[in-house]
This record gives C-alpha cells, structure tokens and sequence, in this order.
C-alpha cells in the first residue's frame, strides 16, 4: 500500500520550469545560502534547512514577472537548498584537514573538486530511489509538506518575503554592531577562582545564534543547555581542581587557565560525547537502516524495468543510463583527483600497493556512498532534513574508512613514523568527505524532490536544477572557508600568531572527524576524557529514556555538542529556543496559530542569514588589514555599555517574536 495524493498540477499540464530566471534567481539565493550555512556550520555545526527561505524568496521575486508559476518557485528552492547540503558535507569534515594540521588553508580548487565529486554523486545515487521512496507509507517527510504548502499559499509570498528581509536587515545590523564596529557584545563571560577551581558563567548575544535556536527549537536548545551545564558548570570546576590543585591563586588568571583546561580535557570530553551520541543514534535505527537499504535495491532494480517514454511527466527521472554513465565518469575523474590529493609518497609504499589504495577508495565511496545515500535519504523522509542523523552516519563512515586503510598499512609496516601517520589520516579524512557530500546532499534533496512530487513538478528538471545547485555552491564555499579561517581560526587552529582563541570557529563535527581518523592511526589520544564524555552521554540516555514524554523529548546529539561548543554559542542557542516555546504557545491559541507560527520561523531564518552574511563580508576587510578590531568604535574597557546592549537585544528579538505570534493579522 502506497500514499496517494492529487498533484497540484496535472501530470499532463504543461507550465515552463527551467527559465532564465530561475537559472539567475537560483544561482544568486545558492550563492547567499551557501555562504551563511559555510559561517553556521563552522560556528556551531548546526545547520537550519534553507528550502523554506529560498521558497518565500522565490515567491516574493517571481511575482514581479509575468506568468510566474509554483514550478518555477519549486525549481528554484530545490536548487538554493543544495547550498546548504553541500556546506553540510564539506563544511562538517574538511576543516579536519586543518585541525590535525595536515593542511594549513582550504586550497580553492582542490575543495571545489572535492565539493563537487560529492554532491554530484550525492544527486545522481538518490535519482534512482526517488520513485521508491516518494511512495513509502512510513515515510512522513515533514519539511518537504511544508514546502509544499508554502509554495501552495501564494499571497504569503510578499508578506513572507517582507518579513525575512526585515529579519535579514535587523540579523546584519546587529551583526555590524557586534563584530565589527564592537558598541554591542557578542558575549559575556564571568569567572572566578575558589582555591584551584574555576566558577563562572558565560552567553552570548549573537542575533545568528538567537535565531538558529529559534529554527531548531526548545528541545534541541534545551539539550544544548544541559551538555553545556554538565561540562562547563560541573566537569570545569572539578577537573580545573584537579589539574591545578598545586597553583596557587594569582599565579594564573581563570582565563587561562580555562584555556589549558579546555584544550586538554573538555575539549575530548565533548568530542567523546559526539563519537556515542553518534553511535547510540545509528543503533537506534538499525531497523530502518535494513529497511532503507532493501528499498534502495528495489528502486534499482525496478527502474531498469521501466519504460521512459511510457511514464508521465511527473514521473520521469533523468534516464538511468545517463545516471550510470555519469557515476562512471566521476570515479573516472575520482581516481585523478585522489592520485592528487593523496599523500602516497609519503607512505612509503610500492606503486601497486599505492594503486590498490586508490582504486579500494574507489570502491569505498562507490558502495558506501550509495548505502549512505540511502539511508540518509530514508531518514531525511522518517524524520525531516534537521532531525536527520547524517553526522552520525558521516561519523560511522570515516571510522570504518581509517580502521580498513590501518589493516593494510600495518599489513606492509609494522611501525609507522608520525609524518605517515599524518597521511593515513588525510587519506581517511578525503575519501570521507567525498562520502559526506554524497550523504548531505541525498538528505536535502530527497525533501525538494517530495515537494515536486506533491506538486506535480518534473523530476528530472528538479535534477538538473540541484546539479546546477552542487556547482554554484562548490565554487563558493571554499573561499569562505578559507576566509573565516583567516579572520577567526578554526577548532583552535589560527594561521597566524596573536589571534583572539575567543572567537575561534568550533567546528564541532570536523573536530570529532579529526579525532577519529588520529585516534585510530596514532593511539595518543586522552582516553579517560573521551569514556568520561561517553560516560555522561549515556546517563543522559538512560534519563531521556526513563522520562521521555510526548511534549518533550531531549536530543542525544544536541547534548554532545552542547558539551563541545563554548558557552558563548550554546546559551544563546537555548535563549533562542526557548523564545520559540513561549512564541508557539502563544500563536497556538488561536486558529491562524499555523499562519503566525510560519511567520515568526521566516523572521528567524532572515535573521540568521543576514547576520551570517554580514559575518562573513566583515571578514573581509578584517583579513585584508590583520585586524578584527578595524571597524570597531568603543574602546575595549566600555564593557559596562557594550554588556548592557547585548541583553536590551535579546529582549528585543524576544519582544519582536512575541508580536508576531500574538498579532491578530
């Protein structure tokens, strides 16, 4: 038994699709939307789904032109959120290459091969489970209904638009005033010393984050705020007791020694809550992990069985034999990239052993990459696009990737020098980023390809449109990259001397891919830290299982990378949060309670893009000069004026939200 639905347009309608506004309105709205995911997901490893922003957008622009249809819209948002699916894949692994300091940059074409070998196998691996999974009956596919719907509801589209531009403006403005010209903090942090132990407290203010928690909402900001206390309000004070129990007070000030306790044991805490987080959830789904992999072989073998021609219009893929001419082509291509970007010489291996390394990678990502897209695919349709565990999966992979290369290295040489050790973990950490991208991307675009579906769109021009998708945002993303590194650091890594370790980018998942490949080639890593944050991840599982409830279910992940962010990201994450409880109790008591519901969601994804995006022009002339402090305009100890307009802008997003869930508009 198979879901059925009427599409919104006939299968034998015909409406233009691809037009040469679409290809310009969606390559301008992928070029922004890749940029603020790249700054997201270096910052706090979060991602907020683009699709809906890029559909408001879409609908707002488009209505100036004439004849302006829902498929144009569609086309448009399903080749915008491939911004965001490919941040995810390369931005949440390869920043590891700069973490184990195998890298000291993102070299631009180097990151846009590898972007691109991912996300156009990510796109061509999903096109034959389309058909399977657009009709699976478990499968609800949350986002791609409400993008539907959103597309569907046109007059929304220049209120829709009116708000997250206001939101865009306000989320830049604040931004501005914070990063670049100072008069607002971005943070706060206060801390003290009893004996040896550190107390304190710490937040932020950041309109990015207020309203990226607003988009994930109070559970996942809850969860955040609990990993966060376990750490920085229990496990700081104890370990920094027990580290520094012979230091005196006034040897040293608590921010540095926060600093050495951070960098050396809560810094793998977090990291070990990841890595079980991670594995609890992919044993969780074990069970849809089979089903999802006996679905992907059915699709396989029933597309070879179908006739094209036959099909409607609102059934025809992108025929299969271009799809495996094309998956061939790229491993083609993949096997130059790889005898590039591979370390080799390095290893010290005879050239037949180097070819099978390349050729086992080959395969690798072949058959990894297509059960990866699979799953990710089913989940993304089980559980939505944010709540789906790709990091887990990505997790998983580079895992198994650096067990099997140690097996054959330790096969050839028993002992390995640190500098092969180093290459054994950037080939891992390659060959895992090609994977990852294939993954994000299936995880994004099996949502854009139900929303044609539900609307009646043609699947093979959605297709194309996400390969357009894949090309713009690969060319972007690596110079943001390397330009945020430049300003900021990331995970503690900074390109040159005297750089501010506060404004660091986390990276958490890069980090934890970084940990992963050292750890399994160099044995060196803090044990004992890492099984104590597993040890605290598992008491969380056992107390979401004793009370989870309904209404309030805590996010195992969020947990762990709420251990692993700094107070200055996960506070502000949580406030956003809870903004989004009170906000959705008080839309909820009406009967427009969606509409309003939808409204204030759209202002928070406006903020987080504006700010996101002048973050990253801010890095501009803050890499040019060498000096993030350029632009600033009050001098550093007004930190009195500075604190207290941080906390009136946190009451006035709050109040801002607040009037659009209770307006009677």
């Amino acid at each position: 038994m198979t879901q059925q639905h009427t599409p919104f347009i006939a299968p034998d309608q015909q409406l233009p699709e691809i037009t040469l506004k679409v290809i310009l309105l969606s390559i301008v709205l992928t070029i922004l939307l890749a940029a603020s995911n790249t700054y997201l997901a270096l910052k706090i490893g979060i991602l907020t789904s683009a699709s809906i922003p890029a559909a408001i957008i879409s609908m707002g622009v488009l209505r100036f032109f004439k004849r302006a249809n829902i498929l144009e819209n569609n086309l448009v948002q399903t080749a915008a959120s491939a911004g965001e699916a490919v941040a995810g894949g390369i931005v949440y692994t390869i920043p590891a290459l700069v973490i184990i300091h195998y890298w000291s940059g993102f070299a631009y074409w180097e990151n846009v091969a590898i972007a691109l070998a991912g996300g156009i196998l990510g796109v061509l691996f999903s096109v034959p489970l389309r058909r399977v999974l657009m009709t699976e009956k478990h499968l609800n596919f949350p986002e791609g209904k409400a993008i539907a719907q959103v597309l569907q509801m046109n007059k929304e589209g220049s209120q829709g638009l009116s708000l997250m531009l206001s939101g865009g403006a306000a989320g830049a403005l604040l931004e501005l005033a914070q990063t670049g010209f100072k008069v607002i903090a971005s943070n706060v942090q206060a801390w003290f010393m009893s004996g040896s132990a550190i107390f304190g407290f710490g937040g932020g203010f950041s309109a990015t984050l207020i309203g990226a928690g607003y988009i994930i909402g109070f559970n996942v900001g809850l969860s955040l705020l609990l990993g966060a206390v376990a750490v920085w309000g229990i496990g700081l004070p104890v370990l920094s007791a027990l580290s520094h129990a012979s230091v005196t007070e006034g040897t040293g000030s608590a921010a540095q020694l926060i600093a050495t306790v951070y960098g050396g044991k809560i810094h793998y805490i977090g990291i070990g809550a990841m890595l079980v987080a991670g594995l609890w959830t992919l044993l969780k789904l074990l069970k849809p992990f089979y089903k999802s992999l006996q679905l992907s072989v059915c699709a396989l073998l029933r597309k070879t069985t179908l006739n094209i021609a036959l099909l409607p219009r609102t059934e025809r893929d992108i025929p299969i034999h271009y799809i495996m001419l094309g998956i061939m082509m790229m491993l083609v291509v993949l096997y130059f990239l790889l005898q590039h970007l591979f370390p080799l010489a390095g290893l010290a291996l005879s050239s037949a052993t180097s070819t099978t390394i390349i050729i086992g990678s080959l395969v690798y990502i072949a058959v990894m990459g297509f059960i990866f897209v699979a799953i990710c695919g089913y989940f993304s349709g089980l559980v939505g696009v944010s709540a789906s565990p790709g990091s887990a999966v990505i997790i998983a992979g580079m895992l198994f990737a650096a067990l099997i290369l140690r097996i054959i290295l330790l096969s050839h040489n028993s002992l390995l020098i640190p500098s092969q050790l180093l290459s054994a973990a950037a080939i891992t950490i390659i060959t895992g980023s090609i994977i990852a991208g294939a993954a994000a991307i299936a995880n994004d675009n099996i949502q854009d390809l139900k929303v044609g579906h539900i609307i009646g769109a043609t699947p093979w021009k959605q297709q194309l449109m996400l390969l357009l998708g894949v090309l713009t945002a690969a060319l972007v993303i690596p110079p943001v990259m390397q330009l945020l590194f430049h300003v900021y650091g990331i995970a503690g890594v900074f390109p040159h001397p005297g750089m501010d370790p506060n404004q660091t980018l986390a990276a958490p998942p890069a980090a934890a891919m970084a940990a992963i490949t050292q750890g399994v080639f160099n044995h060196d890593l803090p044990w004992p830290m890492l099984g104590l944050g597993g040890a605290i991840i598992v008491i969380f599982i056992i107390i979401n299982q004793l009370l989870k409830t309904q209404q309030l279910e805590l996010s195992i992940l969020g947990i762990a990378i709420g251990m692993y962010l700094p107070l200055s990201s996960s506070i502000p994450l949580f406030i956003g949060g809870f903004i989004a409880l009170l906000s959705k109790r008080i839309a909820f008591k009406s009967g427009t309670s969606q509409l309003k519901w939808q409204r204030s969601l759209l202002l928070a994804c406006g903020l987080v893009s504006g700010a996101a995006l002048m973050d990253v022009a801010l890095a501009i002339p803050m890499g040019l000069s060498g000096n993030p402090n350029i632009l600033a305009l009050l001098p550093e100890n007004w930190t009195i004026l500075a604190n207290g307009l941080g906390i009136l802008t946190i009451i006035g997003l709050g109040y801002w939200f607040y009037q659009i869930a209770s307006s009677e508009k």
